[in-house]
């Protein structure tokens, strides 16, 4: 997952909040266009899911969120599960007997 910053890495994954006009702005690493909402509410409530999201894939993320006059309002932080999906190459065996 290129998104995915590595782990033990010096940034976080940074999902952003920010007013535009007409709404507001989610951006983050995961797409080349921003999301757009008409309430912030729900600009907002996406950003964290995102980033949710990103800390199950076993990268830290960030949620920045600015108000109406693009002013810092808040940051919250994910950090990375600490239990990723398995690896299984190699770890399993063909032999159904075997146990």
């Amino acid at each position: 997952m290129a998104w995915l910053s590595k782990a033990g890495g010096a940034s976080d994954n940074v999902v952003t909040v920010t007013p535009v006009e007409g709404g507001w702005s989610v951006t983050s690493g995961l797409s080349d266009h921003p999301l757009m909402f008409i309430s912030g509410a729900h600009a907002e409530a996406k950003a964290r899911s995102l980033a949710q999201l990103i800390a199950a894939a076993g990268g830290d993320a960030q949620v920045i969120v600015h108000d109406r006059r693009n002013t810092l309002i808040g940051t919250v932080r994910y950090f990375a599960a600490e239990a990723v999906a398995a690896d299984f190459s190699g770890s399993e065996t063909s032999d159904p007997t075997a146990a």
